[in-house]
């Protein structure tokens, strides 16, 4: 559960910066926390830059992009610090950060590549996507259909070795 005690502030590239400590992973309360700590500081404050420390973040709510972008709208800078390679990946923010220095990414008011009708956009199609993380594999996993012999499958029972000799006589 999100607690005010926890949030530390920081200065980093000109924007006033939360820190939500060392947790992983962001619930509705902690978005809430946020949100009225963002208006605290950009309202009252009068901050026009802020950021937020997402160095421990695996999962983050789905109205986090949406809260950063209404600010975004309104003139605030915002910008994300130290996220998890697997939170660069994700659309949203392939579409709307852009690296401004090591470790620190804009958000932006337009998309990078903004769709258009009647094409695929890129993100859209079933292309694998790479993945940088090392992932060990099964020779299970690399076996095809293609890969089959003309030999039939020879089934095994228990008794029907030579060296065994089963009477029926027991």
């Amino acid at each position: 559960m999100a607690k005010r005690n926890r949030l530390h502030f920081h200065d980093w590239n000109g924007a006033k910066v939360i820190d939500l400590g060392t947790m992983e992973i962001w619930d509705g309360a902690d978005l809430a926390l946020l949100r009225e700590t963002l208006t605290l500081l950009i309202d009252r404050q009068r901050h026009h830059s802020i950021g937020v420390n997402m160095a421990f973040v695996k999962y983050i709510p789905s109205g986090f992009f949406g809260l950063l972008f209404d600010w975004r709208e309104k003139g605030v800078r915002v910008q994300l610090f130290n996220p998890q390679p697997h939170v660069q990946r994700m659309l949203w923010f392939q579409q709307f950060m852009e690296p401004v220095t090591k470790g620190c990414f804009l958000l932006l008011s337009e998309p990078k590549q903004p769709y258009q009708a009647g094409t695929t956009p890129p993100w859209a199609t079933t292309q694998p996507v790479e993945d940088k993380d090392e992932v060990e594999v099964s020779p299970f996993a690399l076996a095809s259909d293609d890969d089959h012999d003309d030999a039939e499958l020879e089934f095994a029972f228990v008794g029907d070795d030579d060296d065994s000799e089963v009477s029926s006589d027991a």
